[in-house]
């Protein structure tokens, strides 16, 4: 369970962000300061075809006399309800089937549907990734899942989302199982969390690939300008056999102080003639 006090605590998932610019009218939900959640529950809207932007523009609209935190389709998440606000979503017309969960404790997801009356399986995906983000924020674990995370269908005896309206619905099992495996993936994790991270590989990997241009640049300059006065340490070492040999050949001498004034290019010509065995005794 967790006090929330925050209305908009999060901003995206799974690389959808989490638009708010169409609320709902303060005529379609309990207004709190804030208040203290351990539920969410999934919903579908029963529409033979919408939109997520659609339903937030409808309850943005007037009296409605109903509403809901979010709405989910396969490409977009509205949020039309402050999570420190009550949705009217869970409630119903005959006796509750849940002992505890009312739209004061919960937080309530819309599926929309995509056509037939149905809610497609990316719109599921996507809702299981929100469902995910919601659970860790309100700390549902993978393990309290099957606790705390519910149907309209377990609240009280709605069929919603109906084509899971049944008690061993094998698609909400399944799409249980996939917010569990959201969860046990990134565990700790949050969205926020993962695009901190990601931003910061992409900076790093930026001046990795900005240090090696820079390397590059120099070694440039260096092959350009260096200058091989001795066959020692300073001299590449994949140089120093040919160039001894071309010493001890007689075809390499020094100046008077015995500088070999060798360029890189010298390097690379006197391995070459080494290699055709033109030091050769």
């Amino acid at each position: 369970m967790r006090t929330i006090n925050n209305g908009f605590p999060l901003t995206q998932f799974n690389g959808i962000n989490i638009n708010t610019s169409i609320l709902s009218s303060s005529a379609n939900y309990y207004s709190y300061g804030s208040r203290d959640v351990k539920y969410v529950v999934i919903h579908y809207t029963g529409n033979s075809s919408d939109t997520a932007k659609a339903n937030a523009n409808y309850f943005s609209g007037g009296s409605r006399s109903a509403s809901a935190h979010y709405f989910v389709d396969a490409n977009s998440c509205y949020q039309s309800v402050a999570l420190n606000n009550a949705a009217w979503a869970v409630g119903g017309t005959s006796v509750y089937k849940h002992a505890d969960c009312r739209n004061k404790n919960s937080i309530s997801i819309e599926m929309c549907c995509s056509g037939n009356y149905t809610v497609s399986e990316q719109t599921i995906s996507n809702t299981a990734y929100l469902c995910a983000e919601l659970c860790k924020y309100i700390g549902i674990t993978a393990d309290t899942v099957d606790t705390f995370v519910l149907r309209h269908y377990d609240v009280w005896d709605k069929q919603c989302p109906a084509q899971w309206a049944t008690n061993n619905s094998e698609g909400w099992i399944a799409f249980k199982e996939k917010v569990k495996a959201v969860l046990r993936n990134k565990e700790g994790l949050t969205m926020e969390q993962y695009n901190e991270l990601k931003n910061l590989i992409e900076k790093q990997a930026a001046a990795i690939s900005a240090l090696q241009a820079e390397n590059k640049e120099l070694k440039a300059v260096v092959q350009s300008t260096m200058v091989y006065d001795y066959n020692d340490g300073n001299m590449p070492s994949w140089a120093r056999t040919a160039v001894q040999a071309a010493q001890d050949y007689g075809a390499l001498v020094g100046d008077e102080q015995g500088r070999l004034g060798l360029s890189y290019k010298d390097l690379r010509t006197i391995c070459r003639e080494y290699r055709c065995g033109m030091y050769d005794k």
